[in-house]
Formats: C-alpha cells, structure tokens, sequence
C-alpha cells in the first residue's frame, strides 16, 4: 500500500530568480520554492522567508503557504491557479530582524503556477490592502526579457582614440543583459570602438505614465570621418568581423550553447519559452540630419529554438519558431511613441528557447546621420488567448458562460477537448467530481505568461435517452415513437409514455 500511494507523488524545490514589482519599481532576489505533490495528486505550495527589498533596506514578510492545491494537467505541466486569502507566517531567517506578514492577518492573494520536471514558473499578486499597495511576484521568469524598463546598467571599459589620436579608457554604459559594441565580439571589435563615440547611454528621459526612472539611448557615429556606425542594441552579442558595414559578419546573434559572459557576468542569451502575440516598446527617435532615403529607426525579434542565430541572416536558418518586425519607425517629432509588433508563426513544431532582438538607429546598414537619437523604453512580450473552443464528443459546445452543461452518452469515456487558436497559448483540465450520473471537469485557457486566464466549469451528464441524438431528423417525414429506453417503437400501448419526435424536437406524452 506504501509504495502505490507513493506513485507520482514528490518533493521539490526549485531555486530561482523572483523579482518583485512594488508601486512599478522592481528588485530581484535568488528565492527558493518548494512543491509537494501528496498521492492523491494535489500539491502544497511553500515560499517561505519572503523579503521586499525597498529603497536598499531588507523587509521581511514571512512565510506564504497553500496546501491541498488542485492542478489542472495541460501538455506544458500542472497548473495550479487560485484565489484566495492567508495569513502570511513568521519567517525562520535570523538575519531578518522582523516579519511583517503576521501582522496583517487575513489578505487576498492570488497564485498562478506552472509547475514542469525541470523548472518551476509562478506568478503572485498579494493584495496588502491595508498598505493600499499590490506585491506583484513572478519566480522563475521565461516568458519576458530581463531588465526590460533598461533600469539597470553595467559598466564595459573601451580602448578609443581621443582627437589627438591618443589612446585612452573610455567607460561605457551597457544595460544590464543587453549588449552593443563595446562588449562585443569579432576581429574589428577594438576597431570599431576605437574610431567611434560609445553607443548606449543611461538617460533619465522616461515617458509619460513610466513607472522606471531610466531609458535606454542609442546614439549612431560617425567612423574615421566618412562611414556612420549606427547605434544598436541586441539581447545577444554584436560581432564587428568585417571592415565593409553591410557585411553580414556584422550582426547579432545568439545560441544557447555559449558560455561566455560580460563583465557583469551574465550571458549573451536569455530563456524565452513561450509564444508572445506581440512585442511592444516605448520609443523617441530624430534623426541629427534628415535623410530622407533612410529615415527610419527599427526593432525586430527572432524566436529560436536556442541554437545559433544572426541578424542579419547569413544563411537560410530553420530554427526560428517566430519573428516580430518594424523597419519604418519614424521620427514622430520626436515624440514618445508604443510601437506595437505583431509576431509571425512558422508552421513547425519547434519548441521556443530564446529570443534575439535588435533594436537600431536605422534600418540600413551605415546610414542615418552622425549623432542620431534613439530613446527605448519598456519593452514587453503579449500574450493572449485567442479562440477558445471547446468540444464533447466531438461536438462543438459554446462557451456562452462559465458554467456550462452537456449530455453524453458515456461519462466515464467522454471525450473532452480544449483547444485555443494561437500558439501562445493553451488549456488545461481536471476533474472537481465524478459519479455514476455526472461528471464536473474545470477548464483553464491560459496564455503563456499565466497573466490571463479563462476559466470554465463543464457539467457532463448521462444522456438517458440514447440513440436518439444519433438519429437524422427529417422535417417532412411523419414523427417517430421511441421508449423512455430510446428504442424506437412503431406503435404505442395505451397507458404508455413515449417519446415523440419531429425533426429536431422531441417530447415525452401519455398514449
């Protein structure tokens, strides 16, 4: 008995990065989240010595706990998804003077997890009402590109030549898991930062309605007097490998397989694991001198399934699950401005792993002016749920509200498919009761981030009236007797109740 109850129960902990997003400023800590699936196939959930780290001074939450969650099982991984309220306990951290969660009591908060073999994803809205302020957390995060409000900088050091050709260290800005030339590869990298101003700039200029208090500015310049070098930024490493601007061995690119850093000590990759709708970025562009044959800025995004990949191409690869594309971003006045990019899907079956995005002061190769500005701000992944459908023996249910109820002829072998019309998306199910008459089963759509979901819940119950549904219905043709057994009868004895049906209606009456 031991060992059957011990089958496909476990006890797991998953650390990870968990950044924690208070009044639109984010910091990020290493956490540790633990799992324990029990043998009846929920799970109990445990953060535990949960800390906000707010204007550089450590504040203590404690411990936040769920027992006895039911998962939804999908082709990704369990989902759990709840809402609910806690009390948050006492963390067992000596280092932490104090723990606030105790002292709140009872507060709503919602939990969404996709819990996989090798990685642990979450997302945790903790409502502290009575600090009016809402702790957003995500641990484990695969779904968005890191330091995407460009908050964070990391300082590259570059050998350049002053106006009297003089060598000297130039310190320059990069954005934390973002790279340009001054950390980049090649045989013409120390050329390229030698003959030419830095790239990437730290800005205080922020949008209207930004949360962040930094940008990101590329600047485009001019190279030995003659040739501009535009200013571009990539999730990836820039290569500079030849002397002629337009060549493709001067590109971005990224795989996986790399284990090279920068001085940060970070990777030139990132984990992007899921299928965004689109990507949107906040951008203020001018040009110094107009150039009306060139004149605009640009942003594209490569979906890869994590081996190498350059941009531009210097082949045909076939390892690119998407792309998101915008080559005409104009000037706008030099106005704040979203621009929103839709993703385009190959028709393939591979699984997503990371994301080479490029953002530059011009859409050609050595063109644009000397000098040109381009601010970036926010950049954010979308995901969403498009046509969710549903279908019960192979017949179309509509999801005209949550609750909805269905007829089968066979509960215990009904045939229950969920499906969604993006691939950014998916569903899953699991079962809340069953017996011999009825049968309730929760359906989730969820994008890929867990940010939206739908949820529905689906009644199946026994059709008694077998045979007739299976039945074509002729609307001329004279009305057809059945038993309350769904057996169709030529004619009825008197006393006898019955079932019939014209075209596609049927009623029981008394012969």
């Amino acid at each position: 008995m031991a060992a059957t109850l011990a089958i496909g129960s476990y006890a797991k902990d998953y650390t990870d990065t968990l950044a924690v997003t208070v009044n639109g400023s984010t910091t990020t800590q290493t956490a540790t989240i633990s799992v324990d699936k029990q043998a009846d196939g929920r799970y109990n959930f445990a953060l535990k010595n949960f800390k906000l780290n707010m204007a550089g001074k450590v504040m203590g939450i404690g411990n936040i706990e769920l027992k006895n969650l039911v998962p939804a099982t999908s082709s990704k991984g369990d989902v759990l998804a709840t809402n609910t309220t806690i009390t948050i306990s006492k963390g067992d951290d000596k280092s932490v003077a104090g723990w606030m969660g105790p002292i709140l009591g009872q507060i709503p908060l919602q939990l969404k997890t996709l819990v996989q073999d090798d990685h642990l994803y979450t997302v945790i809205d903790i409502n502290m009402t009575s600090l009016k302020q809402v702790i957003h957390v995500t641990f484990g995060d695969r779904y968005q590109l890191p330091n995407s409000g460009f908050e964070d900088y990391r300082t590259e050091t570059i050998s350049k030549l002053d106006a009297s050709y003089n060598q000297i260290q130039v310190a320059v800005e990069e954005p934390l898991h973002w790279h340009s030339f001054a950390s980049a590869s090649g045989e013409y990298k120390d050329a390229a930062n030698a003959f030419s101003d830095p790239h990437t700039y730290s800005s205080d200029v922020v949008r209207s309605g930004a949360t962040g208090k930094k940008s990101l500015l590329l600047t485009s310049s001019l190279v030995l007097g003659f040739t501009i070098a535009n200013g571009t930024v990539t999730s990836g490493r820039m290569q500079a490998g030849s002397m002629t601007p337009s060549d493709v061995q001067n590109c971005a690119y990224l795989s996986l397989d790399s284990t090279a850093t920068d001085s940060h000590g970070d990777l030139f990759s990132n984990h992007i694991e899921g299928c965004p709708d689109s990507l949107i970025v906040w951008v203020k562009f001018k040009q110094k001198e107009a150039v009306a044959e060139h004149p605009y800025a640009t942003v594209s995004a490569a979906l890869t399934d994590g081996t190498y990949y350059q941009d531009p191409q210097d082949k045909t690869y076939n390892n690119v699950v998407g792309t998101a594309k915008d080559n005409k971003i104009g000037s706008n006045d030099f106005q704040w401005q979203e621009v929103k990019i839709p993703f385009t899907y190959n028709d393939n079956d591979l699984s997503p792993k990371a994301m080479l995005v490029t953002i530059s002061t011009n859409a050609d190769a050595a063109q644009g002016s000397a000098a040109d500005s381009l601010y970036v701000d926010d950049i954010s992944l979308k995901y969403g749920i498009e046509k969710p459908a549903l279908s019960v023996d192979g017949k179309t249910v509509e999801l005209s509200s949550s609750n909805l109820t269905v007829k089968t002829a066979d509960l215990a072998n009904a045939t229950i498919t969920p499906t969604t019309g993006n691939r950014g998306s998916f569903a899953a199910m699991n079962t809340i009761s069953s017996d011999d008459n009825q049968k309730v089963v929760r359906i989730l759509y969820c994008a890929d981030d867990l940010n939206t979901m739908k949820a529905y819940t689906l009644t199946l119950v026994k059709d008694n009236a077998t045979g007739i549904n299976a039945i074509a219905a002729d609307s001329n043709a004279a009305p057809e007797l059945y038993n309350l057994e769904g057996q169709r009868i030529s004619n009825a004895q008197p006393g006898q109740i019955v079932i019939v049906k014209k075209g596609d209606k049927a009623v029981k009456v008394l012969k």
